[in-house]
């Protein structure tokens, strides 16, 4: 399965369990080659706006991105990379995204900050499907 197979807006968790908030496949595919190197693509999880739980199994370097092909004086290189995705074969519901989600808000993140945090929080709550609360995220980010 490629990044083209996975129906956006996506939720990302990293291994370390932090969530992402995915609206588009390049936010998913953009990275820096130090994050790459690092692993940041280990044991990364995601579940689609169809609500499948998947898991990349595989992460490389396609090419830098932006003006002298992606290199900073004082960061990495921003590349594009390429994903193998693997299906896990589970569906994810609604309640344990939201929780998911809600979880993400009292771990001390940085949601709290936005002057809409009760607002968004509510309308999390009241998400009807998986597809709708991934939206009304990806519109927050």
């Amino acid at each position: 399965m490629v990044v083209d197979d996975v129906a956006f807006p996506a939720l990302g968790r990293l291994a370390n369990g932090t969530l992402d908030i995915l609206p588009t496949a390049n936010h998913l595919t953009l990275n820096t080659a130090n994050g790459l190197r690092g692993g940041f693509y280990t044991g990364y999880e995601l579940v689609d706006s169809q609500g499948r739980w998947l898991r990349i199994r595989n992460a490389r370097k396609l090419h830098g991105v932006g003006p002298f092909d992606g290199y900073s004086l004082f960061l990495s290189q921003k590349i594009r990379v390429q994903l193998e995705i693997e299906d896990e074969r589970r569906e994810a519901t609604l309640e344990e995204i939201k929780n998911l989600v809600l979880a993400e808000f009292v771990s001390g993140s940085s949601w709290e900050s936005r002057g809409d945090f009760d607002s968004l929080r509510a309308r999390v709550r009241s998400a009807k499907s998986i597809a709708e609360l991934l939206g009304r995220l990806a519109k927050a980010v």
